[in-house]
């Protein structure tokens, strides 16, 4: 037999006043504190559901009042846009990459409507100057132009300097910065920071277990690795968000014809019908295709971290700790 939901119970009138005036004095309380509270002081008994459900209940009134009162400001300035074709809108932001001890900051700029990279920098430390290259280097791909409606930027004090204001203005790209501490407003940038990250770890270690570049300096070897990963983003990796096609695809206006041919080749291989009988066990070709043998130790860390918690900061953390 099915079981009903018990509708709440309905509480005292008082008791209720008295919940209310006790999250008005104490709003942290959780539910087992505030019913501990009402009970030691015997201002009635209340369920820690209940004094749940009365807390969001009067974090609602909170709202409306504050709202009322015009305490939080012009909302007008923060609202989401949303572009509508490549070109409109660009996102610029910066992270941190750690490799053999050393830490290096490293600059980006995207197109919010398909993800597509227009520029990238790598320095020693986090300036004007290093955030800046991005947007010279958006500037020539796009003709000189910037973006239609406006960059948007953190309140990064490389982003709120004279320096990058000056570039911005003789640019005529129109800034607009997003309320402190809340990253999210910049969600395209902040989830290609992670995606970056996750291609350009492998990426390093790849190229460290190929030799590629060893006469060269850290610096350099970070910034060849980091233009291969910035190809990878952009004209290899599709995305599911675009479709199932990489941002290349979208940026030079050939998205029709890929879905087209990934549509044809899809249908192709459901049709197949002629799978030809294995000549090895499971174990023997899973570690074929993973090239076990050519990993390096690093190489191997690397990989297993994106199997566990917090992959990147457990790759920065071993990266700080293990030079060479």
């Amino acid at each position: 037999m099915e079981r009903k939901e018990r509708a709440p119970k309905e509480l005292p009138e008082e008791t209720v006043e008295n919940v209310a005036s006790v999250i008005a004095a104490f709003p942290h309380f959780s539910g087992r504190k505030g019913q501990d509270y009402m009970l030691y002081h015997e201002r009635g008994l209340i369920g820690e559901k209940a004094y749940g459900r009365v807390k969001k209940n009067v974090r609602r009134l909170l709202l409306e009042e504050a709202g009322r009162r015009e305490l939080f400001g012009e909302k007008a300035y923060y609202e989401h846009v949303r572009p509508e074709k490549a070109g409109e809108i660009w996102a610029e932001d910066f992270t941190e990459l750690v490799v053999e001890g050393r830490t290096f900051k490293a600059a980006l700029l995207l197109d919010v409507f398909d993800q597509y990279y227009l520029g990238a920098a790598v320095g020693h430390r986090a300036t004007a100057a290093l955030v800046g290259r991005p947007v010279d280097q958006a500037l020539e791909a796009n003709g000189g132009q910037g973006p239609q409606k406006f960059l948007l930027s953190d309140n990064g004090s490389q982003y709120i300097s004279e320096e990058h204001s000056d570039l911005l203005t003789s640019a005529e790209i129109v800034q607009r910065r997003i309320p402190a501490c809340v990253p999210q407003y910049n969600g395209s940038a902040e989830g290609g920071m992670r995606e970056f990250k996750s291609v350009f770890y492998n990426v390093w270690e790849r190229r460290k277990r190929e030799g590629a570049d060893e006469e060269k300096s850290l610096l350099s070897r970070v910034e060849a690795a980091m233009a291969e990963t910035i190809q990878l983003l952009n004209e290899q990796i599709p995305r599911p968000c675009l479709g199932g096609v990489t941002p290349a695809d979208v940026h030079c206006d050939r998205k029709e014809e890929k879905q087209r041919q990934v549509r044809e080749y899809r249908e192709a291989e459901e049709a197949r019908r002629d799978v030809a009988p294995r000549h090895r066990n499971y174990w023997e070709v899973l570690k074929s295709g993973l090239k076990l043998a050519e990993m390096t130790s690093g190489e191997l860390l690397t990989k297993l971290a994106f199997f566990g918690r917090k992959p990147l900061r457990r790759i920065a953390q071993r990266n700080r700790e293990c030079v060479g």
